[in-house]
Parts: C-alpha cells; sequence; structure tokens
C-alpha cells in the first residue's frame, strides 16, 4: 500500500492485560505532524486506518494547515470493553510518536471525554486535539464537521447557479442525509437555519421521510431527550422506515455522513432513480471508485470528502495552536468557502470531477514541501505554489 507519498510508519500495537488491539498510520509529514483522528470500531483494520490517513493528507493540505496525514485505530467495541482503560493502553503504545509524529482527535466510537483520557495518559495536552473545553479544547461535539459540510453546500450551490451549471434555488433544494450522528446532525442544523428543505434522515435503525420537510430543530430536540439506542427509532415524531430506503428518497441533494463506502455499484442506481444532483462527501471515504465514476458519467456533482469535511481538522488547528471557538468557526467559513470556490471555477469547463482537481492542487502542495524539506530548493520553485 506504500508509495511515494508514504506512509512513512504503520504501527501495530496491543495491550494483554485489556486485549487493546491498535493501529497507527503516519502517512506523509511534509507540512507538519500527521494529523487524524482516533476510530474506535470492531471492524478496524491497518488498511482501512492506511486509506483514511491518506485523505487526511490531502484533506489538510488543501486546507493549508501545518500538518501532515495520519489515522489511528482501535479494534474493539466501545460499548462492550472498559473505553477508558483501552484508550489508555493505545495512548501509553504510540507515546513515542505524539505529539511530534502524530496529533489525534476524534473519530467514530470516540469523543472529547476519550481525548481528555489520552491527552492526560501522554502527558501533553497538544497530544490530541477535539478535547473537553474545560481543560482547553474545542469540542467536535460543537458541530465544527457539519458546519463546513453545510457552508460548502450553500457556496457550491449557488456557485454553481450564478455559472448557470445548476438552476435550483436553495431554499428550494431537497436533502437527504444518511446518518445522523455528530457530523449528520449538525450538517442538519446548519443547512435548515440556511433554509434547505432537509427530506430525509437516517441512522443505523431506520430513515425518516418528510417531502414537505422534517421538523429538524423538533427532531434535535427529541434525541436530546431520548435515552434509547437508535436514536431515531426512538423519535414519535415521524413514520419509520427502513435504513437503506435513504438511498430511495427523492432528493437533490445526498449527503452521506456515516460510514466508508456506501456510495457503490448498488447504491449508485437507487441514487439516480431518486433524482439525486449532487452528493456531498460529509464522511470520510464514503464513495468507492466505482461509485465515484457512475456519478461523474451520470452527471451528478460530487463534492469530495477533503474539500467539505475539513471543518473538524481546521477547527482542531485552532485549538492546537490556542485559538478561540469563534476563531475556530471563523477560520472554517473562510477557508472551506475559499477552497470551494477555487475547486469549481477549476472545474468549469474542464470536464474533470471536483475530487480530481482538489486532489491536484493538494498534492502539489505536498510534494513541493516534500522537495523543500529534502533541501531541493529549485523544484520546489518549479513547482509552484497553488
Amino acid at each position: 500500500m506504500g508509495d511515494e507519498w508514504g506512509p512513512e510508519k504503520v504501527i501495530q500495537v496491543y495491550d494483554p492485560d485489556t486485549g487493546m488491539q491498535g493501529v497507527l498510520v503516519i502517512d506523509n509529514t511534509a507540512c507538519g505532524p500527521g494529523k487524524g483522528g482516533i476510530r474506535f470500531s470492531p471492524t478496524v483494520t491497518p488498511r482501512e486506518v492506511f486509506r483514511l490517513a491518506r485523505v487526511m493528507t490531502w484533506k489538510v493540505s488543501l486546507a493549508s494547515l501545518p500538518f501532515g496525514g495520519a489515522k489511528a485505530g482501535i479494534r474493539g467495541d466501545p460499548s462492550k470493553v472498559d473505553r477508558a482503560a483501552w484508550v489508555r493502553a493505545f495512548a501509553r503504545a504510540i507515546r513515542p510518536y505524539v505529539p511530534n509524529q502524530y496529533v489525534g482527535a476524534t473519530d467514530m466510537g470516540t469523543t472529547e471525554l476519550e481525548m481528555a483520557v489520552f491527552a492526560h495518559e501522554v502527558g501533553d495536552m497538544k497530544a490530541c486535539t477535539g478535547k473537553p473545553s474545560e481543560i482547553g479544547g474545542i469540542p467536535h461535539e460543537l458541530g465544527t464537521t457539519g458546519y463546513g459540510v453545510a457552508h460548502a453546500v450553500n457556496l457550491a450551490l449557488r456557485l454553481l447557479n450564478k455559472l448557470q451549471k445548476f438552476g435550483l434555488d436553495p431554499k428550494e433544494a431537497r436533502v437527504c442525509i444518511q446518518g445522523f450522528g455528530n457530523v449528520g446532525s449538525f450538517t442538519a442544523k446548519f443547512l435548515d437555519e440556511m433554509g434547505f428543505k432537509i427530506v430525509g434522515i437516517s441512522d443505523v435503525s431506520c430513515s425518516l421521510a418528510e417531502p414537505r420537510g422534517l421538523d429538524i430543530p423538533k427532531v434535535l430536540n427529541e434525541m436530546k431527550q431520548s435515552t434509547k439506542e437508535p436514536v431515531l427509532w426512538s423519535i414519535p415524531s415521524y413514520s419509520k422506515a427502513g435504513r437503506d430506503d435513504i438511498f430511495r428518497i427523492p432528493c437533490d441533494i445526498f449527503i452521506p455522513a456515516a460510514t466508508s463506502d456506501i456510495i457503490n455499484e448498488m447504491t449508485v442506481p437507487q441514487l439516480l432513480s431518486a433524482k439525486v444532483r449532487m452528493v456531498v462527501e460529509a464522511a470520510n471515504i464514503p464513495t468507492t471508485k466505482e461509485g465515484d465514476q457512475m456519478l461523474h458519467s451520470a452527471g451528478v456533482w460530487v463534492l469530495p470528502d477533503l474539500l467539505v469535511n475539513a471543518g473538524g481538522v481546521i477547527g482542531s488547528y485552532v485549538e492546537y495552536k490556542g485559538g478561540t471557538e469563534k476563531e475556530a468557526f471563523d477560520l472554517i467559513e473562510y477557508k472551506i468557502s475559499k477552497n470551494t470556490e477555487v475547486v469549481i471555477q477549476e472545474v468549469i469547463g474542464t470536464g474533470r470531477s471536483m475530487r480530481v482537481v482538489a486532489e491536484e492542487i493538494a498534492m502539489a502542495r505536498v510534494k513541493r514541501a516534500m522537495f523543500m524539506r529534502k533541501g531541493d530548493i529549485d523544484v520546489a520553485r518549479r513547482i509552484g505554489s497553488r
């Protein structure tokens, strides 16, 4: 799985006392220490963690942050083990690399509380971001990723309308969101506040649909009051459908906000039948290569993960340098808006996808940094900056 970009290190660890198994992939540190979340899931594999680390390499580069790309994973069910003990064991095992080569964050299965445990075990508050505000953190539970996704959707739609490439008023746009955890729920909240119509949402248990638009504030309030899992199944306001029915609900914009590889050869035909015109990747690697090609061939706009879901890592950077929550949200809006405009402007008239253009920009920046690190200033100068 290695190439000219990395990975620089793949560290697999095991703790006999707890049974914890984990992996850390430091992909590329040309631009700074590797940045990436700690995923806690029974399905974690080194291959998956590497793929996520590579996305982080491009994501932080595109966002012009002084980080490289990395990712970590703990293989286990966080609901069935002592989470704090496993995170402490993982922190001890990878401590030699933190924070000089790796800076952690929350991801699937981890929260601000696990980040507090991780930082204290390493003995350095710069060991990770997404920590509780009480210890100087900017928790991802504030919705930084979803905030960035919402702004990317809003700006992309307005730009494409202005360029006569879409032709849909944002207030008439119907949105479906697959996955209603931290990222999906905050994406819905911010889009609803911008005037978008959320017609479908789903989690692991079910889908909720309403052609006239779901009452998102009411749904979020009922979620807060619910003590049951999965949450959407316990909400009384709307009738329930199967979780995979989300792919068949008619909408203009489909936002995957859960796991990887769910937009594929099986689900793309359903999205096309539902008349989806734009896919916005709030999740990491939600679209397979085959699915991406099918969407592009069908003329569906795909806003890639490395562009639109960078709000979390941008907020992490503000936390890392000691900034405030307001500074984090302001920088997220600025950087994602700027990068969305740059990518769309380069895409128009070329026939290339937004993913290809975004990756080209990110790769050029990383390659330039790699040559500068080796002292090849002339080569770095020829590559130039984008």
